[in-house]
């Protein structure tokens, strides 16, 4: 026994195919059709695709350029703020621990105490830098 009496007609079967591409040129299918309406198209294409491909290679030498420029400029900041500590360091120290010398020397406690204070408080900002630094580490 049939399911569908011989006397109905049965529904046609419809397909259908899909076909994708991806890329940044058409399937050669695409390119061909597009010929044969206007001659000429796939060059069009192809040159469109080509200036697109130097504009983006152009966007990614710029983009390395500003890195690079920003990395420099980093660099010479760290170079000149290196230079001037050391400066001081090497300026700025000695006369320091000179004038607390000519405080002993010269029997002014007052001053000593005013000068060696003047060097704590000038330090305490590297002290809680460094132990910041150490409680960061410890996490």
């Amino acid at each position: 026994m049939s399911l569908t009496p011989n006397n109905e007609n049965v529904a046609p079967v419809f397909t259908a195919s899909v076909s994708i591409h991806s890329g940044t040129l058409p399937s050669p299918e695409t390119v061909e059709r597009y010929e044969m309406i206007m001659p000429g198209t796939f060059d069009r294409i192809l040159t469109l695709a080509e200036k697109e491909q130097e504009s983006k290679i152009k966007l990614n030498h710029d983009t390395l350029d500003i890195v690079a420029n920003r990395e420099k400029s980093i660099s010479t900041s760290v170079l000149c703020g290196l230079t001037f500590g050391f400066v001081s360091v090497i300026l700025i120290v000695p006369l320091y621990f000179g004038a607390l010398g000519l405080t002993i020397w010269f029997d002014n406690l007052t001053m000593f105490g005013a000068i060696a204070g003047a060097g704590v408080i000038a330090g305490l900002p590297a002290l809680v830098r460094s132990f910041q630094n150490v409680a960061k580490r410890q996490k």
